[in-house]
């Protein structure tokens, strides 16, 4: 059933949709998180502005809050998981899974779904809260 769940999904459209909307408010977040990082002097090379990567920067310099590098960890999490680990969850090719697998039946995809929407929804929480603080002018502030 593996298999055919993930091909329940890909032919999906609220699914692939909550997909694809988690690509776009993803990249989003990657410019707009090296835009913040270049207001406070540092420079990221293009191969080093993952999101992953700029999390990190942002950590090791002081810009986020215990509560705030919680949050954007998971959000990396989330988004590699749904963005590069999704079909490799249905074949075993991974052992962290963050969804089911197992014993699916077509109504999961809902679940599915839903996990999308909430993971893009996040990510735009994230998208606001960066843009705020791109906005003000005291970089001493962290980002929460």
């Amino acid at each position: 059933m593996k298999s055919e769940f993930y091909d329940l999904l890909s032919e999906n459209n609220d699914f692939c949709c909550a997909l694809g909307k988690v690509m776009l408010v993803a990249s989003k977040l990657e410019v707009l998180l090296k835009q913040y990082l270049r207001l406070h002097g540092k420079e990221v090379q293009e191969k080093r502005a993952t999101l992953g990567n700029l999390i990190k920067i942002l950590k090791e310099d002081g810009h986020l809050t215990w509560n705030g590098e919680v949050h954007f960890g998971q959000a990396s999490l989330q988004r590699n998981y749904l963005i590069h680990n999704l079909y490799a969850s249905f074949v075993n090719e991974i052992e962290n899974k963050l969804l089911p697998v197992e014993q699916l039946v077509p109504e999961d995809v809902e679940v599915y779904t839903e996990k999308a929407v909430q993971t893009a929804e996040n990510f735009e929480s994230y998208v606001n809260l960066v843009v705020g603080k791109i906005g003000v002018k005291n970089r001493g502030q962290v980002l929460n």
